[in-house]
């Protein structure tokens, strides 16, 4: 773009945040759930988040259409003359429409709205495209509702078979998903009638996500904006049980005693210290987390040993190396505590995912972008997003953090409008030069 094209394309992404709050504002309203929102999966909730997009959108000159998962979609068209293609491969943005229970407002739907801002700020301000420009609204992101994530990403990219898909049900219903599409008239079997994949290498250039930060660095940086180098895979027991025996707390001694309690603790302690060993060392991208710890309520006492102890294990890292290590130092320590302790470790079968590489060619246009526009920003690994789906698909991909107060996944996130311009600054200018 020319300097005088950015800067009809910086007033027009300016003139346009009254509309990004009136969508914020009509979405939260549609949604509101005691001091948060919920939308959950196929839900009207997140219906009413894709109507108010998609109305918005056409209100702003582009087209709009939702496909057979219930994914919407805002296309800018690339108008007809020298060097235009419609048929060229175009270039895809957004993200997800639900949200966890009682959740805030702007996880997903920052990046949906973002999108549509941005293609309509490009049409008002008069630039052209050399190819086909779509914001997404994408259905399903959060595992919470169906227990994995990603759904709606994973049906547009035809990472599901139909069996995976029958066996899915909402956990807040007990009904499964063909019900729950059904309820909004999307009719399941017609997913697998639709022939190739909605989503593609051969139809998208390239698949850019705006989403706020669930983490507090650019917070503990003072900066608006971030750009993600990964995504951090995971490695995760969510029900591990340590069994031993309930004893006598007066009675019984040290040597005798099946504790489950310390028996957690010390593997715990000694993960803890792997966790520093390896973030101190070649990846500090490492995260690790114990969610829940906890005894039997039932059979605990004060003057038991504890012969019973639930946890978790939730370790994270943008390097497969690390998971391996970290999953291969949990089945030694186990096994040697166990021993010791006379104590039984179950730990559930692992779930989990492998760390997503993010495009390096996305990341250094966004951050070049940025400087041009004068907007600070940092790099640093992320959380999962919608983006990862499409880069294993074979699509390049890249995620925008804006900076968000107070967390994520509660009701008080706490996303500014001046960031969050910045940020649709910086992927507005930036889809006008993928597209080129």
């Amino acid at each position: 773009m020319t300097p005088g094209q950015s800067q009809k394309l910086h007033d027009a992404v300016r003139a346009l945040m009254p509309v990004a709050e009136d969508i914020f504002t009509d979405v939260r309203a549609a949604s509101q759930d005691d001091i948060g929102v919920t939308r959950p999966a196929w839900s009207i909730q997140d219906q009413a988040a894709a109507d108010i997009l998609s109305a918005a959108a056409r209100d702003h000159g582009l087209s709009t259409r939702q496909d057979a998962i219930g994914n919407s979609y805002a296309t800018l068209t690339a108008p007809n003359g020298a060097g235009r293609d419609e048929a060229a491969p175009g270039i895809l943005t957004g993200s997800h429409l639900d949200s966890v229970a009682r959740g805030g407002n702007f996880d997903g739907l920052a990046g949906a709205v973002a999108g549509v801002v941005a293609l309509a700020a490009i049409r008002q301000a008069g630039l052209q495209p050399g190819c086909n420009l779509t914001a997404m609204g994408i259905r399903c992101e959060e595992s919470v509702w169906f227990g994995i994530a990603y759904i709606g990403a994973r049906l547009a990219v035809g990472n599901m078979d139909r069996a995976e898909f029958d066996a899915l049900v909402r956990l807040d219903s007990g009904q499964g998903i063909a019900a729950h599409m059904l309820d909004l008239g999307i009719a399941a079997d017609d997913i697998w009638r639709a022939g190739p994949p909605e989503i593609s290498p051969a139809n998208t250039k390239a698949f850019l996500e705006l989403h706020i930060e669930q983490g507090p660095v650019l917070v503990e940086q003072n900066l608006p904006v971030g750009i993600a180098t990964a995504i951090r895979g995971n490695l995760r027991f969510g029900d591990a049980i340590c069994y031993g025996s309930y004893q006598h707390s007066a009675a019984t001694p040290r040597r005798l005693r099946q504790d489950t309690v310390l028996a957690v603790s010390e593997l715990l302690q000694r993960l803890e210290a792997l966790w520093h060993e390896i973030e101190d060392g070649a990846d500090p991208s490492a995260v690790f987390t114990v969610g829940k710890l906890f005894t039997d309520p039932v059979h605990h006492a004060l003057t038991k040993v504890p012969g019973e102890c639930h946890f978790s294990l939730n370790f994270g890292s943008t390097e497969q190396a690390s998971q391996d290590r970290f999953g291969a130092a949990i089945t030694a320590l186990t096994a040697e505590i166990a021993a010791r302790r006379r104590v039984r470790f179950v730990m559930g079968a692992p779930v989990g995912s492998s760390p997503t590489r993010l495009d390096p060619g996305l990341r250094a246009g966004l951050v070049q972008n940025a400087g041009r526009l004068g907007i600070p920003c940092t790099e640093f690994a992320t959380v999962g997003h919608d983006a990862s789906i499409f880069a294993r698909a074979g699509i390049p991909a890249a995620v925008l953090l804006v900076r968000n107060n107070d967390g994520s996944h509660n009701p008080y996130e706490k996303m500014a409008m001046a960031d969050f311009e910045q940020g649709v600054q910086v992927l507005a200018a930036t889809m006008m030069e993928l597209s080129a």
